[in-house]
């Protein structure tokens, strides 16, 4: 499995862009916010999804391990696969999807194409409780969340220590700093 590519963009299109690494081109699926912000030449490091199935192998892309998480997530609901989960991400930021959740908007979810009451409803059903338990974080946790992912720690572990770091710590290197000591120990 791919967990994660840099490489150079080659070429940017509606639904994916072309990842060079090493001499081979990834046909890289992303939201439609992730792909704007992309310039051909340039070189970029994504967080990947691995989509292995009977008829196809796509390989989806995003800038954080909060992007993917979600996207995860958003596939362990069962009626939700690969394409709407995408579209999901694309309605606005990941704080947007996560209280979308959280809050039972249905209007929100069903303003996504492809799904209907019945699929926000079981997104909520299934999601919801699980997102809640995160709500302990602060705001700026996901970076410190990729930032103890990147040293090795999984982001479980990593979510699960930010909840014994001090909230009156807000600077990201410092909460970093805490959470290593209490790692550490």
């Amino acid at each position: 499995m791919i967990g994660s590519l840099r490489g150079t963009v080659l070429e940017v299109h509606v639904a994916y862009f072309l990842l060079e690494v090493g001499g081979v081109g990834y046909m890289v699926k992303a939201a439609g916010s992730l792909l704007s912000s992309l310039t051909a030449g340039e070189e970029r490091f994504f967080y990947i999804h691995d989509h292995i199935r009977e008829d196809a192998h796509d390989v989806f892309g995003f800038l954080s391990t909060g992007e993917l998480e979600m996207f995860e997530r958003l596939l362990s609901v069962n009626g939700v696969g690969p394409k709407v989960a995408l579209t999901m991400l694309s309605i606005g930021s990941l704080d947007t999807v996560r209280r979308a959740i959280t809050n039972g908007d249905l209007s929100t979810l069903t303003s996504v194409p492809g799904v209907g009451k019945k699929t926000a409803q079981k997104i909520i059903l299934d999601l919801k409780g699980k997102l809640v338990e995160e709500e302990g974080l602060v705001a700026g946790d996901g970076e410190v969340v990729e930032a103890l992912v990147s040293l090795g720690y999984s982001a479980q572990v990593a979510r699960e220590i930010l909840k014994t770091v001090p909230a009156s710590i807000v600077d990201v290197s410092a909460r970093v700093r805490e959470a290593l000591k209490y790692l550490a120990k």
